[in-house]
């Protein structure tokens, strides 16, 4: 495999990575694709919430996202730690064409095998536990959306900064499949056809992109030998467990509800957190993937040239997330009676408690994700992301028996909380620092510049 480099080791021959006019502009479009993509899987379908949750009720919500809480693990093996390292590495020197195929190539044979893998090991829990067997039929649905994980290499879109394309493919399909709810879904039962219309539209979705992205960026795949595929698993491998204990004190909060306490529980924090999930949709998928790129390239030029980026973007991120959560807060009981309706109000108090979540989760990405990854504390990152994982898992343990979905919805804010402060303390005891107020003059006069030329173009 070839070697990464070295990141203070400067890179000769390589414009200077700058927030120049065609960097913010490519940066611009790749925020509106990746919008697009991750937030329609769950925005179109928000569009048929007031019919759907009407017929089903609350515990068969409940239900459907327990499904695609439990299939989540199996995303998680199939992704590994490959998307942020390919990212990372392809980002640093992408016309390196035999960079670009060797690492395609590696990604996709690990992916390939990761989901036999994996579905190896949901055909044994599916079967053989009596819970899961109880619904075999809603999971199978839910992981067919797996195929599509393996195929759908957006992590090469993000590194090459080219995503455009993406939303349209996505757009045409899931609007196609989002409004055959509407056709299969005439009673309770009917229930499993949400998710199964949502796994069937991400395969299609990935199959286009797989496509697109061999003509466009013309690659060409070898399969890898087996050194190349233990090293690429080996060196990948803190990414992935890093990703494992994030996904234990971030995205098991569904997962463990629905195992110690009710469906219905599970459907009214389903509730409370979909809105609040669209803004963590924009903020670590899409601002946070159009963005690290850019940061790789910069850090891939040098330290203080990448921590130049974050700060830079550091408070106009945080103002905007700001905006967010308050206006989450205001709207909570108007969105859920109006979407939801009335057997969903305990979901209001849900919604206000994660509408802090959009300035948690775009800090834990610019102090983690952006600026401790590229740096390469990949271990620092994973001590902090597993004790969070720890306090998570007894935070639940204590509070989903007394207070059910309210207590999850305080332990998801605690922990984030917990995890910024980590990293902060982290990055300032290596000699980082992110937040200055110098920082915040420079990041106005970087926003005024930006806006007047808007109004010149």
């Amino acid at each position: 495999m070839i070697e990464e480099k070295v990141l203070d080791e400067p890179v000769k021959e390589k414009p200077p990575v700058a927030l120049s006019k065609s960097t913010m502009k490519r940066f611009a479009i790749n925020v509106a694709s990746l919008f697009s993509v991750n937030v329609a899987n769950m925005l179109l379908p928000l569009l048929t919430v007031p019919y759907v949750v009407r017929i089903i009720g609350p515990e068969r919500l409940g239900l459907l996202n327990f499904s695609q809480a439990y299939v989540a693990y199996f995303t998680l093996l199939i992704n590994y730690g490959f998307d942020t390292a390919a990212v990372r590495a392809i980002a640093a020197d992408r016309h390196n064409k035999s960079l670009v195929n060797q690492i395609f190539s590696e990604v996709m044979t690990g992916k390939a095998l990761l989901w036999v893998l994996s579905t190896i090991i949901f055909g044994a829990i599916t079967y053989f536990v009596e819970e899961f067997r109880a619904q075999w039929w809603l999971h199978v649905c839910t992981y067919i959306s797996c195929l599509g994980i393996v195929l759908f290499p957006i992590w090469l879109y993000q590194a090459m900064e080219d995503l455009g394309r993406v939303a349209i493919f996505n757009t045409i399909v899931k609007v196609l499949f989002t409004f055959t709810v509407f056709i299969f879904i005439r009673e309770p039962n009917d229930y499993i056809y949400q998710n199964l219309s949502l796994s069937i539209a991400q395969v299609l979705i990935s199959v286009a992109a797989f496509v697109v992205a061999l003509r466009r960026f013309d690659l060409t795949y070898t399969f890898p030998s087996f050194a190349q595929l233990l090293k690429r698993f080996k060196d990948d491998s803190t990414l992935f467990f890093t990703s494992v204990v994030a996904t234990i004190y971030a995205g098991s909060n569904t997962f463990l509800l629905g195992i110690f306490s009710t469906a219905y529980s599970v459907g009214i924090f389903s509730a409370g957190t979909r809105i609040a999930g669209i803004t963590q949709s924009f903020v670590s998928l899409a601002l946070s993937q159009a963005f690290f790129p850019i940061v790789a390239r910069a850090f891939g030029q040098g330290k203080e040239e990448g921590l130049k980026v974050v700060r830079t973007i550091f408070f106009p991120v945080v103002v905007l997330m700001t905006l967010i959560t308050i206006g989450l807060y205001i709207i909570a009981p108007l969105f859920i009676h109006l979407f939801y309706g009335d057997q969903f109000e305990e979901a209001v108090v849900v919604l206000r408690i994660v509408s802090i979540l959009p300035i948690t989760l775009g800090l834990n990405n610019l102090l983690g994700v952006h600026t401790m990854i590229n740096l390469r504390m990949d271990k620092a990152f994973f001590r902090i992301s597993a004790l969070a994982s720890i306090i998570s898992l007894g935070l639940n343990a204590l509070l989903i028996k007394q207070l059910g979905h309210i207590g999850v919805s305080y332990s998801w804010v605690i922990t984030e909380i917990f995890v910024i402060m980590a990293f902060y303390v982290h990055l300032r005891s290596q000699g980082i620092q992110v937040v200055k107020l110098a920082y915040l003059r420079e990041a106005l006069a970087f926003s005024k510049e930006r806006i007047q030329s808007f109004r010149q173009r």
